[in-house]
């Protein structure tokens, strides 16, 4: 059975994103600090109950603790997913608005599902969970938040109003592009994959992924945008325009698997082919517009 202060280290380092390696230093570090002040509460005349109570009590709460290494070791992500909360949740309220009162309809089923979204990364952001996998989490959160406010921009170009649709597009593109910007800081700046066979391989994957998913996001607004005109509004049928990004985020997947059974060429392979799509459809773009 563990001992107290290792359990109490343990609920410490849990609340850590870092790799493996950084934990287990991180573990060792916390662990002999709290044996030491231990052993000096003991020479004090404390039992030995008495000094692991007393150790802990210096050494502060575990979660507060965790949360202030947390917040050591990624400096201003909390703040940073936190402003992109409220200004997410400002601009769902603000194109809700708009909609209500200048075009006399608005898409509810949007604005609950922008607001939940929002909501889910505010609480991230005040109040982190231990038991969940914080860069996956975060992660997988900012790209669902992307693409709804991706749809949220395609819904700034229904206001008639000028000035109104413009403030809103501006607006709606500065929140895409800092979650963009928070998934770059929080897989390359953030990422330290020492604990994965292939630490460099993966960061270049991350990087390739990730920029190509950027793109699959505006192909499908462009799809999207193209069918709005074609239908003369919002439609189930536009769901398909999502399936690009089903297929980006499974070939991400699959590389990612590829790669940590150490099968390089096959992630390779697979990295190539949401390059090649994109490529063929930028050459189909530029076919397009130069026969216009």
């Amino acid at each position: 059975m563990k001992d107290r202060l290792t359990q109490f280290v343990e609920k410490i380092v849990h609340q850590i994103e870092g790799n493996q390696q950084e934990k287990n230093d991180l573990f060792e570090e916390l662990l002999t600090h709290l044996e030491l002040s231990k052993e000096h509460f003991m020479k004090d005349g404390f039992t030995e109950q008495e000094a692991e109570t007393k150790a802990m009590e210096q050494f502060g709460n575990e979660a507060e603790v965790g949360e202030q290494i947390q917040q050591a070791m990624f400096p201003f992500r909390k703040e940073m997913m936190r402003l992109l909360a409220i200004t997410s949740i400002i601009f769902s309220i603000a194109i809700y608005l708009a909609q209500l009162f200048i075009e006399g309809d608005a898409y509810i089923l949007w604005l609950i599902l922008s607001m939940v979204v929002s909501t889910f990364l505010l609480v991230f952001s005040i109040q982190s969970i231990a038991f969940l996998n914080r860069r996956l989490w975060m992660n997988g959160l900012l790209i669902i938040h992307i693409l709804i406010y991706s749809f949220g921009a395609l819904l700034t170009t229904g206001v008639t109003e000028v000035i109104v649709s413009r403030t809103l597009s501006i607006f709606a593109g500065l929140i895409i592009l800092f979650a963009i910007i928070l998934i770059y800081r929080t897989t390359i700046h953030d990422y330290k994959a020492s604990d994965h066979p292939l630490p460099k391989h993966a960061k270049w994957f991350h990087i390739i992924n990730i920029t190509a998913g950027v793109v699959v996001v505006f192909v499908m607004l462009f799809f999207m945008w193209g069918m709005a005109i074609m239908i003369g509004g919002m439609s189930p049928a536009m769901a398909i325009t999502f399936v690009p990004v089903l297929v980006w985020i499974g070939i991400y997947l699959l590389q990612m698997n590829l790669l940590r059974k150490r099968i390089i060429k096959g992630a390779y392979i697979a990295a190539v082919i949401p390059i090649f799509i994109i490529i063929l459809f930028l050459l189909y773009i530029v076919l397009i517009a130069s026969g216009m």
